[in-house]
């Protein structure tokens, strides 16, 4: 628990950070053993649903900054390097049957928490679709999945926008304190984090391959723990 909770006091700020400690506790469930061949320290395991389904989340310390580790975790797991020197970001792939989603996040200078999410593909004939949370929701925004930790009571959702990361990141951030929220630290050029009340939420803007549009991704968490 002391490893865990050193790790989330670094990740964004100390000051942001600590907002988010509460999202990442340890639950048990499988290891990505790939990630941890390459230096990464596990602070966090636990079962989740990603669209309905069911996952497994992991996340790792790293040393090194995003823009430094981002392509050695991509080939690390079979997925293509990004093309971008973002200071956070999404990426998605495949290895053998499963779905992957790694988010890379920033965790103080040089260092970098990256969270892995692996999926079964989703069945054919799933009851039900994914939906967006209780947060804004930008215009024309096409959802891509969100994620459930029902333990830590958090969400992590992604979706495409057609406007460029800039843009995007100006919309949401409209949209986040019309709606009574407030920046918690000073944003960088790929990540913002906002608090309402008990409420934390993580803002995520980089390219999407399509020219012109942006992944938005947003980590949420409501409350404590239970």
């Amino acid at each position: 628990m002391r490893r865990l909770l050193a790790w989330m006091i670094l990740v964004a700020t100390a000051a942001a950070t600590a907002l988010l400690a509460d999202v990442f506790r340890t639950l048990g469930g499988s290891a990505a053993d790939r990630l941890s061949t390459i230096g990464g320290e596990a602070v966090y395991r636990s079962d989740a649903t990603v669209n309905g389904e069911p996952a497994q989340i992991t996340a790792f310390g790293f040393s090194g900054s995003p823009a430094e580790r981002a392509a050695d975790l991509s080939r690390a797991l079979g997925i293509a390097p990004p093309q971008t020197d973002a200071d956070a970001l999404l990426i998605t792939g495949a290895s053998g049957s499963d779905l992957l989603h790694l988010l890379i996040l920033p965790a103080s200078i040089d260092k970098t928490l990256a969270i892995l999410i692996t999926q079964k593909p989703p069945r054919a004939n799933r009851a039900t679709e994914p939906s967006w949370p209780d947060l804004p929701r930008p215009a024309n925004a096409a959802l891509t999945f969100t994620a459930t930790l029902a333990a830590t009571r958090a969400t992590l959702v992604t979706a495409t926008v057609p406007s460029p990361p800039a843009v995007a990141a100006r919309e949401m951030s409209g949209l986040m304190i019309a709606a009574g929220w407030a920046l918690a630290a000073p944003p960088t050029r790929s990540l913002a984090l906002y608090q309402r009340r008990q409420e934390t939420c993580a803002i995520l803007a980089q390219p999407d391959d399509t020219l012109g549009s942006t992944r938005i991704t947003l980590l949420q968490r409501i409350g404590q723990s239970r």
